[in-house]
């Protein structure tokens, strides 16, 4: 990101409707599929301003790393000392150090030349079990002026992304759009000119209220089924167990 963007997530991540609704749905992802992670020992492989790092607790065992030292900065002003400056393509961990990897917003950046090579270096760090949660932007078409200023190179449709996935050696548990039903309004505000940033998420007050409450309805239909569009994408999956080999 443009090093203005991570004093504006620091100051709005923990309030904001967009942030707020993102945390929730991974903090779901967890409970539902790693119902133990509290006792796991958890990667934010690209943190940010620490707001999940801190929300995960645990700094004994759990880790951020960050390549920005913008990110390392805030999440130092957050009282975090579980965080060091890496770069997600190349972790500084021995293999299978973690039970689960969260990568929030992280591989769609400019600076990861190598998506299929940062998945694998995720992969090559969970245990045998392990599961990675990942959050992306969906579709090229919704790519604006907000996109510039947090230098996305890139966006994903679902069989995009379950195909790097695949290719690095996980098995897909989980793999859907969300922010679907605020999807005309990003729609607008992204391709249509209706927001002078292409920001689908500057708001307050009320307007931010109204927005989570939408965003809690979207939480609670995913519980039940996937979403076929959205802004972004949410992907689970797991590093497979090895198998052992028949006997004679």
């Amino acid at each position: 990101m443009q090093p203005a963007e991570y004093e504006t997530m620091f100051r709005v991540e923990e309030t904001h409707w967009w942030y707020r609704s993102l945390h929730r749905l991974l903090f779901d992802a967890l409970d539902r599929h790693l119902p133990d992670w509290q006792e796991k020992k958890i990667l934010d492989a690209g943190c940010g301003t620490g707001a999940i790092l801190r929300r995960l607790g645990n700094p004994e065992q759990n880790v951020g790393v960050d390549l920005a030292p913008e990110a390392i900065a805030f999440c130092r002003r957050r009282g975090l000392t579980n965080v060091m400056e890496a770069d997600i393509s190349g972790l500084p961990f021995a293999d299978g150090s973690f039970d689960a990897v969260i990568s929030s917003s992280v591989l769609y950046h400019e600076w990861v030349a190598d998506v299929g090579g940062a998945l694998r270096e995720m992969h090559r760090v969970l245990r045998p079990g392990g599961l990675v949660f990942v959050v992306l932007p969906a579709f090229r078409f919704l790519h604006s002026a907000h996109d510039v200023a947090v230098m996305t190179a890139r966006r994903f449709t679902r069989s995009e992304f379950r195909a790097l996935l695949l290719a690095s050696g996980f098995c897909v548990r989980r793999l859907t759009y969300w922010t679907t039903l605020l999807f005309p309004l990003a729609v607008f505000a992204r391709t249509l000119h209706g927001s002078k940033t292409g920001r689908d998420f500057e708001a307050g007050g009320l307007t931010n209220q109204l927005l989570l409450a939408i965003m809690s309805l979207e939480r609670a239909l995913l519980r039940f089924f996937n979403l076929p569009f959205g802004v972004a994408l949410l992907g689970v999956a797991e590093k497979p167990r090895a198998v052992e080999p028949a006997s004679a």
